[in-house]
């Protein structure tokens, strides 16, 4: 290829077929839906706070937290606890709601790997 040959495009992969590529393996399809529960929890406390046009530290100050405990919450670093949920919930203006479903349902796994891909 000469210097005035432009280089041909490079594809990247794109979120979802990395993602897809990933959930090929068994494995890894079991370890992301045993997942699917916090990140569906996390997405949308994300959602809700930016639907308010809320930073982290907004969020973080209205519900007693500090905001890098907010910030490795929605990174999934750590596991939300219930109450510290309730907190957020009710700083927003909302209320949280628990639910417990039968594992076997493929309803169940398909709406929650719905929930992920978004």
């Amino acid at each position: 290829m000469s210097a005035a040959e432009p280089a041909a495009p490079r594809h990247h992969l794109s979120w979802g077929e990395v993602r897809d590529t990933f959930l090929a393996e068994p494995e890894v399809q079991q370890a992301y839906q045993e997942l699917a529960p916090r990140l569906a929890i996390v997405r949308e406390l994300i959602s809700m706070r930016e639907q308010r046009g809320w930073s982290q530290r907004e969020l973080a100050d209205r519900a007693g937290m500090k905001q890098p405990q907010l910030a490795r919450l929605e990174t999934g670093q750590v596991e939300p606890k219930l109450g510290t949920l309730q907190r957020l919930a009710t700083a927003m203006g909302c209320r949280v709601r628990v639910r417990i479903e039968p594992a076997n349902s493929t309803a169940s796994i398909a709406s929650n790997l719905e929930a992920l891909h978004g």
